[in-house]
C-alpha cells in the first residue's frame, strides 16, 4: 500500500453558484508563506448563477452539431495527434481503489484506465467554463438515460458492442456489480459515498444493455450521486472473487483511453494510448506520464516545463501569486472558489471533554476566521458566510441567519473576534477549566499544516494549552476513519454543492465521512425530509434548518473556503478546467480529449 497523495477537490454537479474571477494565483499547503502584494485581494470576482440540480437532467443532453467522438465529444478541427502529456501528483497511496478512498493517488492513476456510466463535461471554451458547463452530465458507457415523471426510476442504456480490453463484453451486469459494491460496501474496507444511495432501493438489469436505478423516494440529487467522479466502472469477471486487487494492483482489464506500461513506485506512472479505445477517434495523445513531485516543487516544475499540468484544480495563495507574475509558459484561467477546500476543526463527539457542549462552543468562538484568511491565506480564501454551504451559491444560508450561530458572527457585520474570545473563556470556566487546565493535541492533515500556528494561537488565547501533530495523508485518513483522535483539522471535502451531498456526507449518522461521529436524530430527519423534497425553496429552508442545527452543535467548525486559478502550460489544449473535486477525482484527469501543440498562440480554452 502506498503513502501520500495529492488530494483534490470538489465542486458539485447539482446546484451551484460558483465564483469566477479573471485572474488569480495559487498555493497548496506548504507554500503559503510565499506572498506577493495582494494579487488575490485586487482580483475582481465574478459571481455566476447557474444550477445543474435546478434543471435536473432527466434526459440525455443533445450533442453539439459537428464531428464528434463515439460518445459525442466535439472533435477540434485543429487538434493534433501525438505527444506525451506530463502531469503530476504529490505521492503514493493509500490504495488504487477510488470506491474506497477519499484522497490519494487512486483517481490520478486510475482515471486514464477507466470509463464511467456518465461523466461531467470536461471540454469547452472559456465561455463554457464561465457558464458552468462542467456541471452538465454527458454520456460515457451509457449512451442515454431518462428519469420517470415521479422521479423513482432512472434508466440508463449502454452502448452496444463495448468490450473490456480482454475482449469480454461490457454489460449491465458490470455496472450493477460496481454500483452494488459502492452502495452496500460489501467486501470493501469502507465505502465513503454509500450514504448518498440511501434512497436507492435496488439496481436492476432488464437486459445486457439496460441498467435501472429504482428509488424508494424521489431524490433531487440522484444524477449527481450516480455520476460522482469516484464511480469508475470495473469488470465484474475480474474482481468478483478478488476485491483485494482493486487496492493493490494496477489493472490490465480496462475500458479507458490509456494503458499503464510502467510504474516506478514513488517516481512515476507511464501510460500509452490504446489504439482500440472505444471512444474513437480519441485519444489524441500518444501517452501521458504521472510524475511524483513534492507539493512545494509544483510551481517550479510547471514553470520549468517538467510538467504540463501540475495540480488539475489549480493553485492558490503564494504559489498562485508567483505563477501569475512569473510563469511565461502558462495559461491562467479565471479564478474559482473551491467548494471542497474548506479547512475545519473536528472535535470527536464520542470523546470527553471534546463532546461537552460548553467546550465545543468555546472552540468555535475562539477561531478568528478573517484573521486566518488574511494572515495564513493572503486573502485567497473566503470566510464561511454561507455557514457550511458554498459562499454566494443559491444554497448559501442568509448571512443574517448565519451570523446568529455561535462562532459565525465574528466575521459578519458588527462581529467582534475579541468579544467572542471572552465568551469562550467564560464557557470554559463554566465547564470547570481555568487558564491552562485544558490541554489539546490537535492532528493536522499535512495538506493544511500551514494552518497550525493560527489555530493554536486562537486556542491559546482562550486558555487552552494546544499543540500540533502533522499527519501525512495515508495516516490522516486512517486516523479520521478509525475515529482515533480528539481534535483534527481537516479540509471539509464535499463531492458536490447540492445540500443533499454536503449534509449526508459530512454530518449524517453513520456516514464514513462523518469523521468526528456527530449524531443527532433530529438532524438526520431534517436531512431525509430535505432530500425527498422537490420544491427548491422548501429544500433550501430544510437544508438551512439542518445545517444550523449541526453547526450550533459544532458538528464541524468551518474556518474558510479557498479559491484557485487553474494553470496549464500553453501547449495544452482541449481541456476545460473545473471545480476542484471534479478536476482531481474525475474524467478531467482521464485526458482522453486533451492534446498538445508547441504553438502557443491559440486563445484560452482553444
Amino acid at each position: 500500500m502506498f503513502k501520500q497523495w495529492q488530494l483534490i477537490l470538489i465542486g458539485s454537479l447539482a446546484s451551484i453558484a460558483l465564483i469566477l474571477a479573471a485572474c488569480s494565483p495559487a498555493s497548496d499547503s506548504e507554500d503559503s508563506e510565499e506572498k506577493t502584494e495582494g494579487a488575490a485581494a485586487t482580483t475582481e470576482v465574478q459571481e455566476i448563477k447557474e444550477s445543474a440540480s435546478g434543471s435536473q437532467q432527466k434526459e440525455t443532453t443533445e450533442s453539439t452539431a459537428g464531428p464528434s467522438s463515439v460518445s459525442g465529444i466535439p472533435l477540434d478541427p485543429d487538434a493534433k495527434y501525438g505527444g506525451v502529456l506530463q502531469t503530476m501528483t504529490t505521492g503514493e497511496g493509500p490504495s488504487f481503489s477510488t470506491w474506497e478512498e477519499a484522497a490519494g493517488v487512486a483517481p490520478y492513476a486510475m482515471q486514464p484506465l477507466h470509463s464511467s456510466l456518465i461523466r461531467p463535461q470536461s471540454w469547452g471554451s472559456l465561455e463554457d467554463y464561465k457558464n458552468n458547463a462542467f456541471f452538465t452530465f454527458q454520456p460515457d458507457l451509457a449512451e442515454s438515460w431518462s428519469g420517470s415523471e415521479d422521479g423513482l426510476v432512472w434508466t440508463f442504456k449502454l452502448r452496444d458492442g463495448l468490450e473490456w480490453s480482454d475482449g469480454t463484453p461490457i454489460t449491465s451486469a458490470d455496472i450493477k456489480w460496481s454500483y452494488d459494491k459502492i452502495i452496500t460496501g460489501e467486501g470493501l474496507t469502507r465505502s465513503p459515498r454509500a450514504v448518498h444511495f440511501l434512497a436507492v432501493d435496488n439496481v436492476t438489469t432488464p437486459d445486457d444493455l439496460t441498467v435501472v436505478f429504482n428509488l424508494k423516494w424521489p431524490k433531487a440529487a440522484i444524477l449527481e450521486v450516480i455520476g460522482m467522479p469516484y464511480h469508475i466502472m470495473r469488470p465484474k469477471h475480474v474482481y468478483e472473487n478478488d476485491l483485494e486487487a482493486l487496492r493493490d494492483k494496477i489493472p490490465t482489464v480496462i475500458s479507458g483511453p490509456f494503458e499503464n506500461v510502467e510504474w516506478l513506485a514513488g517516481e512515476k506512472y507511464v501510460y500509452e494510448k490504446r489504439p482500440d479505445f472505444w471512444d474513437q477517434p480519441l485519444p489524441y495523445l500518444d501517452g501521458l506520464e504521472l510524475n511524483i513531485i513534492a507539493r512545494s516543487s509544483a510551481p517550479i516544475a510547471l514553470r520549468g516545463g517538467r510538467v504540463d499540468i501540475a495540480f488539475p484544480n489549480g493553485f492558490t495563495g503564494g504559489q498562485a501569486d508567483t505563477l501569475i507574475a512569473e510563469c511565461e509558459v502558462c495559461n491562467v484561467w479565471p479564478r474559482v472558489i473551491a467548494s471542497s477546500q474548506s479547512p475545519s476543526l473536528m472535535l470527536n463527539h464520542q470523546r470527553a471533554p471534546w463532546n461537552d457542549p460548553k467546550v465545543k462552543e468555546a472552540f468555535a468562538l475562539a477561531i478568528d476566521n478573517q484573521k486566518y484568511v488574511t494572515t495564513v491565506q493572503n486573502d485567497w480564501y473566503f470566510t464561511p458566510t454561507g455557514c457550511g454551504f458554498y459562499p454566494t451559491s443559491e444554497w448559501a444560508m442568509p448571512s443574517e441567519r448565519c451570523a446568529k450561530i455561535s462562532g459565525y458572527g465574528d466575521f459578519q457585520e458588527g462581529g467582534s473576534p475579541a468579544a467572542d474570545k471572552e465568551k469562550a473563556k467564560a464557557l470554559l470556566a463554566e465547564a470547570g477549566y481555568g487558564d491552562g487546565d485544558l490541554k489539546a493535541n490537535i492532528y493536522f492533515w499535512s495538506v493544511v499544516q500551514q494552518d497550525a500556528p493560527a489555530v493554536l494561537e486562537d486556542l491559546n488565547a482562550i486558555g487552552v494549552e494546544a499543540t500540533a501533530e502533522i499527519l501525512e495523508t495515508a495516516r490522516a485518513y486512517a486516523t479520521w476513519s478509525d475515529g482515533n483522535f480528539d481534535i483534527g483539522v481537516h479540509s471539509f471535502w464535499v463531492a458536490g454543492i447540492d445540500p443533499d451531498i454536503t449534509l449526508y456526507e459530512h454530518f449524517y449518522t453513520g456516514s464514513d465521512r462523518n469523521y468526528n461521529r456527530y449524531s443527532n436524530p433530529e438532524f438526520d430527519a431534517l436531512t431525509d425530509k430535505m432530500s425527498k423534497t422537490v420544491d427548491k425553496q422548501t429544500r433550501k429552508e430544510l437544508a438551512w434548518d439542518a445545517m444550523e442545527l449541526a453547526l450550533s452543535e459544532q458538528a464541524k467548525i468551518i474556518v474558510s473556503h479557498s479559491s484557485y486559478v487553474p494553470v496549464h502550460n500553453k501547449k495544452v489544449h482541449g481541456l476545460m478546467p473545473t471545480l476542484n473535486y471534479l478536476a482531481g477525482y474525475g474524467p478531467h484527469i482521464r485526458y482522453d480529449h486533451t492534446w498538445i501543440d508547441e504553438d502557443n498562440d491559440r486563445v484560452l480554452g482553444g
